[in-house]
């Protein structure tokens, strides 16, 4: 597959063309996972996903691709949207910064980005257990991923169209009947939102293919 890792996915105002967005998206990711790093990542069980979601943000929040990625365009994936949009567990930080580590390598040798090296360095045992700590946090999680880790914890399976709208009419019928806590807003400190958090221990168990699930 020849793939111009350059090429523009965005309009004249900065806003991604969906399809020459989602392309790029799924031929990187494609190629990656056909690379010796992807298929070293297989070796240890490791099936990458975490990818695709680093290039989705990137264009869909920061407006960049790969090779305009900076390392603090890196951070604020990290320790920003990932905690606060995608219902994965913490124990998934150590997966997380391993793929997306290989993910970089890949990027610096087959396509010699200047900012690749620069990237890398973010991606340490320190980055590790930031994300640990940041996913692990409710106050750190948007509304939409409240919702879904809260119906998580209550034992609802969010897998399915099914299982997300019973959860929904759960969590309506407990508000409207006041029996209910309501999902604060990011950032909220009153102390009905602390009840809320309160609520939402750190999970052990792993989820796996389940952890994408995340709202924009």
């Amino acid at each position: 597959m020849t793939f111009n890792i350059h090429q523009q996915v965005f309009d004249r105002d900065g806003m991604p063309i969906e399809k020459k967005a989602n392309q790029y998206t799924e031929q990187l990711v494609q190629l990656f996972e056909e690379s010796p790093e992807g298929l070293a990542l297989r070796s240890e069980v490791i099936e990458p996903g975490w990818t695709g979601m680093l290039l989705d943000f990137g264009t869909d929040y920061l407006g960049v691709t790969p090779p305009q990625m900076s390392p603090d365009d890196v951070r604020e994936i990290l320790f920003d949207l990932i905690p606060r949009k995608v219902s994965a567990t913490a124990d998934e930080a150590p997966e997380i910064i391993h793929e997306l580590r290989a993910f970089w390598i890949f990027l610096q040798r087959e396509f010699h980005l200047e900012n690749a090296t620069a990237c890398l360095r973010v991606l340490n045992e320190q980055a590790v257990r930031e994300l640990k700590k940041k996913m692990s946090d409710p106050a750190t999680f948007g509304i939409a991923k409240s919702f879904v880790m809260m119906g998580m914890d209550r034992g609802f399976d969010l897998s399915s169209e099914e299982g997300i709208n019973e959860w929904m009419a759960t969590y309506n019928a407990e508000i409207t009947a006041g029996a209910g806590l309501p999902i604060p807003l990011p950032g909220e400190r009153s102390e009905q939102a602390q009840q809320f958090r309160n609520k939402l221990q750190p999970r052990t168990t792993r989820s796996k293919r389940k952890r994408k699930r995340q709202s924009k």
